[in-house]
């Protein structure tokens, strides 16, 4: 089950050709998979990050663009997470125009949990891991 959210673009978010530019993109990734530890795990991702120490930067993403989006347009994205490791996340998000079927981007992000005092690897936290093990596309665990 994918998770969702919807955000709307801004006037700030468009470029000089008056679509989405593309690292907005990948910054809607990042409000959705933050909005995700909140309504999933039953932690903010700032309490995440300033209470419990833990950080998940990114270590690989890659995208397709597909269609454009503009001012005023809503996106929806659907995160699914497609591998979970010991040590890795990895989610697929899929942008779609407001309500419609036409998909925007694909992206998919790796993260890796560190912690924040020592920037070192560590393991997916137990409850982090169930939550998106819920999300989970059954493709690999």
């Amino acid at each position: 089950m994918a998770f969702l959210k919807k955000i709307p673009v801004r006037f700030d978010d468009v470029d000089f050709a008056r679509v989405v530019y593309f690292p907005k993109l990948f910054g809607y990734c990042h409000q959705t998979f933050e909005d995700f530890f909140a309504e999933a795990v039953g932690i903010t991702y700032a309490q995440m990050l300033q209470k419990r120490k833990v950080g998940y930067p990114s270590v690989h993403a890659e995208a397709d663009f597909k269609h454009p989006l503009r001012f005023g347009d809503i996106v929806r994205i659907s995160m699914e997470t497609v591998k979970l490791s010991s040590k890795s996340i990895t989610n697929r998000y899929q942008l779609f125009l407001n309500d419609t079927a036409t998909l925007c981007a694909q992206v998919e992000i790796i993260t890796v949990p560190i912690d924040m005092d020592t920037f070192k690897a560590k393991a997916v936290p137990e409850d982090v891991r169930m939550a998106f093990l819920n999300h989970l596309t059954g493709l690999t665990v």
